[in-house]
């Protein structure tokens, strides 16, 4: 073999096992990705699958736990989950309390999930931010479907979840300098789009989340809940569909 095509078959070796190392890097990158309950910007997941007491664990990394309050204790009010156990909220006074977590506040993108299960068409999954115009942040029953409101403008999904049967349910804000319902929020149902049914005439509000109240969940809501996460990314359509594969199967 002479000596420049010694090089050239060198050189081509190197760039193939570099080639290959970069291919394993990127499948190691997708990997470490693709498990949802370990992904970095977790910022707080609740499985409500607590033996006892008023206080629910955060399975994220950052031990964001829960109080029960308005009579809900895990002794009476756990309920047969989606995966494990839930949540049995009454409707009236019962909610969960994430004492001190102001959500995902300003324009910052995020995703909030949850599986439910009701008969009923009104109350929230989850809420935080602030009373004002804009800057609260309410994902649950709108005008009696699923859907999100900052506190002015709304969209809400057009299919009901209220049969009596688990639903997965999530909102994802996208990354916007000024995000509005209109062009940066999904919702989706079971892992897919949701067709939307209507928007609010504010529709086009930027989304601005203020941090004056803490995380809360199941406020008016009457019906079991469970697994409840926000990300603190928005989450592509086919992780959503791979988080509703991967808790629907525990």
């Amino acid at each position: 073999m002479g000596k420049t095509a010694f090089l050239v078959l060198s050189a081509a070796l190197l760039l193939g096992s570099a080639g290959a190392a970069l291919t394993g890097a990127a499948a190691g990158a997708k990997n470490e990705s693709a498990d949802l309950d370990t992904d970095p910007h977790l910022a707080g997941r609740w499985t409500f699958d607590d033996a006892a007491g008023t206080t629910a664990a955060d399975a994220s990394k950052h031990g964001r736990k829960g109080t029960l309050k308005g009579g809900l204790a895990f002794d009476k009010d756990s309920a047969a989950g989606r995966a494990g156990k839930a949540l049995n909220f009454d409707g009236k006074a019962a909610i969960v309390e994430i004492a001190g977590y102001k959500g995902v506040s300003g324009a910052q993108p995020r995703t909030v999930a949850a599986w439910i299960k009701t008969k009923a068409s009104k109350g929230e999954i989850l809420s935080w931010g602030q009373d004002e115009f804009g800057k609260m942040f309410t994902f649950g029953f709108v005008r009696g479907r699923v859907g999100v409101t900052p506190g002015g403008g709304y969209l809400y999904m057009n299919d009901p979840v209220n049969d009596d049967a688990w639903h997965h349910v999530a909102v994802v804000v996208e990354e916007a300098e000024r995000p509005n319902l209109h062009d940066h929020v999904k919702l989706y149902k079971d892992g897919q789009p949701a067709t939307i049914h209507d928007i609010g005439l504010l529709d086009l509000w930027p989304i601005d989340t203020g941090e004056a109240l803490d995380v809360r969940m199941g406020r008016g809501f009457n019906g079991l809940i469970d697994d409840v996460r926000i990300y603190d990314r928005p989450l592509s359509g086919d992780e959503i569909k791979a988080l509703v594969a991967q808790t629907g199967s525990k």
